[in-house]
Protein backbone atom coordinates (compact mmCIF):
# COMPACT_ATOMS: atom_id res chain seq x y z
CA UNK A 1 0.00 0.00 0.00
CA UNK A 2 0.97 3.63 -1.02
CA UNK A 3 1.02 5.38 2.09
CA UNK A 4 2.50 9.11 2.96
CA UNK A 5 6.01 8.96 4.13
CA UNK A 6 4.90 10.34 7.81
CA UNK A 7 2.34 7.55 8.14
CA UNK A 8 4.62 4.88 6.96
CA UNK A 9 7.15 5.51 9.40
CA UNK A 10 4.26 5.58 12.04
CA UNK A 11 3.18 1.92 10.68
CA UNK A 12 6.31 0.94 10.91
CA UNK A 13 7.56 2.33 14.35
CA UNK A 14 4.17 0.47 15.60
CA UNK A 15 4.94 -2.17 13.73
CA UNK A 16 7.72 -3.10 14.89
CA UNK A 17 6.96 -1.99 18.57
CA UNK A 18 4.32 -4.64 18.51
CA UNK A 19 6.72 -7.16 16.42
CA UNK A 20 4.68 -7.64 13.56
CA UNK A 21 4.51 -7.22 10.35
CA UNK A 22 3.14 -3.31 8.42
CA UNK A 23 0.24 -5.38 6.72
CA UNK A 24 -0.60 -7.12 10.05
CA UNK A 25 -0.53 -3.86 11.63
CA UNK A 26 -2.77 -2.39 8.92
CA UNK A 27 -5.03 -5.06 8.66
CA UNK A 28 -5.54 -4.50 12.57
CA UNK A 29 -6.23 -1.39 12.64
CA UNK A 30 -8.85 -1.50 9.71
CA UNK A 31 -10.50 -4.70 12.08
CA UNK A 32 -10.43 -2.20 15.03
CA UNK A 33 -11.64 0.42 13.11
CA UNK A 34 -14.71 -1.76 11.98
CA UNK A 35 -15.24 -3.24 15.06
CA UNK A 36 -15.83 0.18 16.42
CA UNK A 37 -18.54 1.34 13.72
CA UNK A 38 -20.19 -1.69 14.40
CA UNK A 39 -20.64 -1.33 17.92
CA UNK A 40 -21.60 2.30 17.45
CA UNK A 41 -24.14 1.52 14.91
CA UNK A 42 -25.59 -1.07 17.19
CA UNK A 43 -25.72 1.26 20.24
CA UNK A 44 -27.44 3.89 18.16
CA UNK A 45 -29.53 2.10 15.80
CA UNK A 46 -30.08 -1.19 17.62
CA UNK A 47 -32.90 -2.25 15.23
CA UNK A 48 -30.25 -2.25 12.56
CA UNK A 49 -28.77 -5.01 14.56
CA UNK A 50 -30.24 -8.12 12.73
CA UNK A 51 -29.85 -6.57 9.27
CA UNK A 52 -25.79 -6.38 10.20
CA UNK A 53 -25.76 -9.71 10.79
CA UNK A 54 -27.73 -10.94 7.85
CA UNK A 55 -25.50 -9.41 5.46
CA UNK A 56 -22.37 -10.95 6.96
CA UNK A 57 -21.58 -14.38 5.41
CA UNK A 58 -21.74 -17.42 8.32
CA UNK A 59 -18.42 -18.31 7.63
CA UNK A 60 -16.62 -14.85 8.19
CA UNK A 61 -14.00 -14.50 10.64
CA UNK A 62 -15.36 -12.87 14.12
CA UNK A 63 -13.27 -10.57 15.47
CA UNK A 64 -13.70 -9.89 18.57
CA UNK A 65 -11.48 -7.98 21.39
CA UNK A 66 -10.48 -9.77 25.10
CA UNK A 67 -8.59 -7.72 27.36
CA UNK A 68 -7.51 -5.37 25.39
CA UNK A 69 -6.34 -8.26 22.66
CA UNK A 70 -8.04 -8.61 19.32
CA UNK A 71 -8.81 -11.86 18.34
CA UNK A 72 -10.25 -13.64 15.18
CA UNK A 73 -12.03 -16.68 14.90
CA UNK A 74 -11.99 -18.77 11.53
CA UNK A 75 -11.09 -21.36 10.40
CA UNK A 76 -7.95 -22.48 9.25
CA UNK A 77 -7.31 -24.25 6.15
CA UNK A 78 -7.33 -27.95 5.11
CA UNK A 79 -4.09 -27.86 4.43
CA UNK A 80 -2.54 -25.70 7.15
CA UNK A 81 0.49 -26.79 8.98
CA UNK A 82 1.38 -24.61 12.20
CA UNK A 83 4.35 -25.27 12.58
CA UNK A 84 5.53 -23.83 9.02
CA UNK A 85 3.38 -20.80 9.52
CA UNK A 86 5.22 -20.41 12.84
CA UNK A 87 8.84 -21.27 11.66
CA UNK A 88 8.17 -18.66 8.93
CA UNK A 89 6.90 -16.21 10.90
CA UNK A 90 10.15 -16.99 13.25
CA UNK A 91 12.06 -16.24 9.88
CA UNK A 92 10.50 -12.70 8.73
CA UNK A 93 11.17 -11.98 12.19
CA UNK A 94 14.95 -12.41 11.99
CA UNK A 95 14.67 -10.51 8.61
CA UNK A 96 13.08 -7.92 9.64
CA UNK A 97 15.14 -7.37 12.40
CA UNK A 98 18.81 -7.84 10.17
CA UNK A 99 17.37 -5.04 7.90
CA UNK A 100 16.81 -2.53 10.71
Amino acid sequence: MNFPPQLQQDIEKWANIQGISTEQFVWQAIAEKIEALSHKTAEKHPEHNSELTSILPSNQAKIYRKEGILFGDAELPKNFDINTFIDELREERIQEQMAL
